[in-house]
């Protein structure tokens, strides 16, 4: 006589029986630390009385767990820090990286990583997957969420599916931020440039900045803001200049807007900041040298790096977020750029 079929043993299975947590019998599996000694024997004997076997592999080689980091291209000193921080965070959790460029080379900018693509990388046995300022549509979280893939979003550029969590910073603070240092300054034309109306965190940025405008009693002005990218910054600063009534200083999304504006404001004999001021956002390029250091507004993203990657590493092991969207502080770094109008 032949009987029923056995039931698959699984972490949850073994976990109830020992009551204990699924991440604490995942730790044992992967042979990381943060359990006792007698407790790691007690799962060790489970898992063999059971005959667990992995549905997945850890990834990576030699055993080790490894992370798909996604992102869009390397050509952009953004990602540095990033990287860094990332770097840092698997050395310290012994898991390994695995670089997933989808736009080498960029000369453009939207490019998504495909379902097809995603599919791929969970039949390595990966981990999870770390999207990096990258477009996360929801038919990708879908995809994701039906193959039990963790996938947590780094800085994202879209509205994310509710299904996928986010670690950034605080973009609406920061906007108000570059643009109360101008309106303390003494500047009440202020130009915003570099935005692109689709960006999620661009849209934060002038959010932040509109309500700096109305909290100091200054209407927005249209003419004054410009969503045409960043490579528009300089174009959109010139063409803000002509205005019968032109702005003393400029607020730019990103530091390279910045720095465009600058080499057009300096190429066309205005002088920053004696003329005209110039905020930048992200501090990503404060370390390129140049004639005049740029004021902007830091985010500090090799901790959100670091923090992205234990959020994701955390779900792989059966622990949920402490929050879906996280988001750190930013804090504004006055250097050359700016001072008072008509200085």
């Amino acid at each position: 006589m032949t009987g029923r079929p056995q039931k698959r043993p699984t972490l949850d299975s073994v976990a109830a029986s020992l009551g204990v947590s699924k991440a604490t019998v995942s730790k044992v599996l992967n042979d990381r630390p943060g359990v006792s000694a007698a407790l790691r024997a007690r799962i060790q004997e489970a898992l063999a009385e059971v005959g667990y076997e992995r549905t997945t592999g850890p990834g990576g080689s030699g055993g080790r767990r490894s992370v798909v980091v996604v992102l869009e291209t390397l050509a952009n000193l953004y990602y540095l820090p990033v990287l860094d921080g990332l770097v840092a965070e698997a050395a310290a959790r012994d898991v390994e990286l695995v670089l997933e460029v989808i736009n080498p080379l960029a000369r453009s900018y939207g490019r998504e990583i495909t379902e097809e693509r995603i599919r791929e990388l969970h039949r390595r046995s990966h981990a999870g997957m770390l999207v990096v300022t990258a477009r996360f549509p929801p038919r990708a979280a879908a995809v994701c969420a039906e193959l039990r893939f963790p996938v947590v979003a780094i800085d994202p550029t879209n509205d994310l599916d509710a299904s996928v969590p986010g670690v950034g910073s605080n973009a609406w603070s920061g906007g108000k931020q570059a643009t109360e240092h101008l309106i303390g300054l003494g500047h009440q034309r202020i130009g915003f440039v570099g935005g692109i109306a689709s960006h999620a965190g661009f849209r934060e940025r002038r959010s932040g900045y509109r309500a700096a405008l109305e909290a100091a009693g200054i209407p927005e002005d249209a003419s004054l803001v410009a969503e045409t990218g960043i490579e528009g910054s300089g174009a959109a600063a010139l063409a803000m200049l002509e205005l019968p009534d032109p702005p003393t200083a400029f607020f730019c999304v990103t530091d390279p807007g910045a720095l465009l504006v600058v080499s057009q404001l300096v190429h066309h004999g205005i002088s920053v900041p004696e003329q005209v001021s110039v905020i930048g956002y992200d501090d990503t390029y404060a370390a390129v040298p140049g004639p005049i250091e740029l004021t902007t507004v830091s985010t500090p993203l090799s901790e959100i790096a670091r923090l992205g990657l234990s959020t994701l590493l955390g779900i792989s092991e059966g622990i949920a977020p402490v929050s879906h969207h996280v988001q750190l502080a930013t804090t504004l770094v006055v250097r050359e750029t700016t001072a008072p109008p008509g200085r």
